[in-house]
């Protein structure tokens, strides 16, 4: 049996507006968070006949929304695809938007919610991993420890997304690198600290003794992050400015655990995070190699959209978050 709902949708529709719409009617447009919630559960089920039944509303009033729409935007949303419809090209520009703006108006209504209640609000961070997985847990852990009510989520990105996440305001601040591939023209960017990348070497290993000079480092055998990752890129391009034309990396792990359970094992030495260094390395099974003709330091950076206005308890979190990285370690 046909769907009339489709078939309503067909009357009288040119395939698409001529007219480009006024900055008034921009001004006047009636965008409501119902309409693009109806919009999408159209989407959802490609018919406007069990869109109705799914939201329990009058299948003319669900046509009447999507015109409605429509006209507002000044586009064609949907378009007939044999028994049921699809979404044109706009249809799914639009959609992506709406889900998102309803994303965020759902986050507005839950923050405003805890405001009313006296509660400390949510916070959505971006961190690249080392920071995350470290210093920046143990600084979130205490805060949350301090103010029960907090709701705090901490996401593992590389740097590309962490800025990313930031950018599209699927977080609120990002502690990460930053990726100078991405326009960051709209970021705050505030240098947190530099964190410093020792080599380490088995406790017993006979790879290397306690100091390590630049002829050695050409042929030592060393654990790295992958290729891609911004820490072997530093690492690379701080041996190859010393005279290392090329890393000896025999073994490559993505996280510091690996890393340093390899180097533990004596398959190589290898550069490491400080603050991925367990807090007594000798009795880890591990040696910390001078290199006094070498220094490799990551910069880390709070980063966060220069338009954000942040809630007081968030300020305070940043600040804690900014105190915890000034403090040696």
């Amino acid at each position: 049996m046909p769907d009339t709902g489709e078939q309503e949708l067909r009357k009288d529709r040119p395939e698409e507006p001529n007219d480009t719409p006024s900055k008034d009617l921009l001004r006047s447009r009636n965008l409501t968070l119902h309409k693009l919630h109806v919009f999408c559960t159209i989407a959802k089920f490609n018919s406007v006949t069990r869109a109705a039944e799914y939201l329990n509303i009058a299948q003319p009033a669900v046509t009447a929304h999507l015109r409605s729409l429509e006209k507002s935007l000044g586009v064609k949303l949907v378009r007939k695809a044999g028994r049921n419809i699809e979404l044109t090209h706009a249809g799914r520009r639009t959609l992506a938007w709406a889900k998102e703006t309803i994303q965020r108006s759902s986050d507005m209504f839950l923050d405003l919610a805890d405001i009313k209640k006296g509660l400390i609000g949510r916070t959505r961070i971006a961190s690249s991993m080392v920071a995350g997985t470290y210093k920046l847990s143990e600084t979130i852990i205490a805060f949350k420890k301090e103010f029960p009510s907090a709701r705090i989520s901490v996401s593992m990105a590389s740097p590309y997304l962490a800025t990313e996440s930031v950018l599209l305001g699927d977080c609120d601040f990002g502690i990460t690198l930053v990726d100078h591939n991405r326009d960051t023209s709209r970021l705050e960017i505030e240098l947190l600290w530099r964190e410093p990348l020792y080599l380490v070497a088995a406790i017993e290993s006979r790879l290397v003794g306690d100091v390590a000079y630049i002829d050695e480092l050409g042929t030592l055998p060393l654990i790295t992050p992958p290729k891609g990752q911004m820490a072997r890129e530093l690492i690379d391009e701080v041996l190859r400015a010393a005279g290392v034309v090329r890393t000896n990396s025999v073994l490559a792990f993505g996280h510091p655990e690996p890393i340093l359970n390899a180097i533990r094992a004596d398959v190589g030495a290898g550069f490491v995070f400080k603050s991925a260094l367990p807090r007594d390395p000798e009795v880890s099974g591990l040696r910390l190699v001078h290199t006094p003709e070498l220094e490799i330091a990551m910069p880390l950076f709070l980063v966060y959209d220069k338009k954000t206005v942040f809630s007081a308890p968030q300020i305070q979190l940043m600040d804690r978050i900014r105190q915890s990285f000034a403090e040696p370690a």
